[in-house]
C-alpha cells in the first residue's frame, strides 16, 4: 500500500462534517481602529496608514451594505445595532447564508402596504370621508416608519496600520458613507485629488509647459497612498457641541496627511505581512445567517441552541436544558460584553449622529 506523505483522513471528515455552532471570530480589540471619544474627551488624533482593504485588492475602500435597527439592550446599551445585508452585500458567501434578507422583506412589505394606505387616504380625501381619512393617514405614517427601520445604509471599510499601535498588525475601521461627504472615505479621495492636482501644478511650473500631456513621459502625479512613496494620514476626531456650547454624542472628522513620504514600514518584510494578512472585513464585522437576523426583526434575542443545532429566541426557550445553557452564556456574555467595552472605552454601538453610526463588533 503507498503511503502519501498528505491524505484525506478520517480525523479530518469528522471535524469537517461535526455539527456544531457557526464559528463566528472571537473578538478582539486590535482588530479595531478605536476612534471614539471617551467621556469628557473632545478630541483625539491618531496617525494611520491606508492599506489595500484585502490582499486581494488594490482598493483602499470596502462597500458594505447593512441595516442598522432597533435590538434589545442585551444585544447593544443603547438599543441599536448593524447587520450585513445578506440580500444586498455582494460579497459574502449566498451559498450559505442565501440571497433573502428579512429586514429587506420588512422594508418591501411596508412599502407596499404604505402605497396601499396612500391609495386609501386619496380615495378617503375624494369622498370626503374624514373617519376613514384619519385612519389611513395613520396607516400611511405606521408603515412609512416601519419601512424606514428597516432601510439600507452604506457603510465603508477601511483596513489600516494604526502607528501608535503597529503590533497589533492590520485594524478595521468602519463608518457610514454620508450624503454631505464629510465621512472618511470621501475626505480622504478629496485629499488624494488635491495632492494629485497640486504635484501636477507644480510640475507643470516646473517645465514652463501649459498642460499635463506636456510634461515627461516619466512625470508620475504624487499618491498620498502608494505603500511605498505614499504618506501616513491624521485623523482628528472633534467633539461636536450645541448652541448652548454643551458636548454632544456627535463628532466630526477631519484628515490631513502627515509628514514627508515614507514607505509602509522601513522593512519589507513586515510590509509584506500586513499587505498580505488573511484577515478580511467579514472576519471583523460578522455576517449573520437569516434565521438570526428574523429573530432579531421579532425584537427578540438569538440564541444557539445546541441541542437542537439552530438559532432560537431566548425569551422563547422551553426545554429545561436549552434554559440551563441560556443561564449559562447570560453569564458569560455579560463578562463578554463588559471586556469589550473596557476595551474599547465606549459602547460598542452608541450612535454618533443620524448619518454615523458606530462601530459594529462582533457579538
Amino acid at each position: 500500500m503507498a503511503n502519501y506523505r498528505r491524505n484525506i483522513t478520517p480525523d479530518v471528515m469528522e471535524e469537517e462534517t461535526a455539527e456544531r455552532k457557526p464559528n463566528y471570530t472571537a473578538f478582539d480589540a486590535k482588530n479595531y481602529l478605536n476612534t471614539k471619544l471617551k467621556d469628557g474627551e473632545n478630541e483625539k488624533t491618531l496617525r494611520i496608514r491606508i492599506l489595500p482593504v484585502d490582499k486581494d485588492t488594490n482598493s483602499p475602500f470596502k462597500k458594505v451594505i447593512m441595516h442598522y435597527v432597533k435590538v434589545q439592550p442585551e444585544l447593544a446599551p443603547n438599543g441599536s445595532k448593524g447587520y450585513v445585508c445578506l440580500h444586498h452585500q455582494d460579497d459574502i458567501d449566498h451559498d450559505q447564508f442565501g440571497d433573502d434578507c428579512p429586514f429587506c422583506e420588512m422594508n418591501q412589505l411596508a412599502y407596499n402596504n404604505m402605497v396601499e394606505a396612500q391609495k386609501k387616504l386619496k380615495k378617503a380625501q375624494e369622498e370626503g370621508n374624514e373617519e376613514e381619512e384619519e385612519l389611513q393617514t395613520k396607516e400611511v405614517e405606521r408603515w412609512k416608519k416601519i419601512s424606514l427601520a428597516n432601510k439600507t445604509t452604506e457603510y465603508c471599510v477601511i483596513r489600516c496600520i494604526d502607528r501608535a499601535n503597529e503590533e497589533d498588525g492590520p485594524k478595521f475601521w468602519k463608518f457610514t458613507v454620508r450624503s454631505d461627504g464629510k465621512d472618511p472615505k470621501n475626505l480622504i479621495k478629496k485629499l488624494w485629488k488635491a495632492r494629485k492636482q497640486e504635484s501636477i501644478d507644480d510640475a507643470l511650473e516646473e517645465y514652463d509647459v501649459k498642460k499635463e500631456e506636456e510634461l515627461p513621459e516619466d512625470f508620475e502625479p504624487v499618491n498620498i497612498l502608494d505603500l511605498e512613496t505614499g504618506r501616513d494620514l491624521k485623523v482628528t476626531v472633534s467633539r461636536v457641541f450645541d448652541k448652548d456650547g454643551k458636548p454632544t454624542k456627535k463628532t466630526s472628522t477631519t484628515i490631513v496627511d502627515y509628514g514627508k513620504e515614507r514607505p509602509l514600514s522601513k522593512d519589507p518584510e513586515q510590509a509584506e505581512n500586513w499587505i498580505n494578512d488573511k484577515k478580511v472585513w467579514s472576519d471583523v464585522f460578522i455576517v449573520k445567517p437569516y434565521e438570526y437576523l428574523s429573530i432579531i426583526l421579532d425584537g427578540e434575542v438569538p440564541f444557539w441552541d445546541k441541542q437542537n443545532n439552530k438559532w432560537v429566541s431566548k425569551g422563547r426557550a422551553r426545554d429545561e436544558e436549552v434554559k440551563k445553557q441560556v443561564r449559562e452564556e447570560n453569564k458569560a456574555n455579560e463578562k463578554y460584553r463588559k471586556a469589550k467595552e473596557k476595551a474599547l472605552n465606549y459602547d460598542e454601538d452608541e450612535e454618533e449622529d443620524e448619518e454615523d453610526s458606530s462601530e459594529d463588533l462582533p457579538y
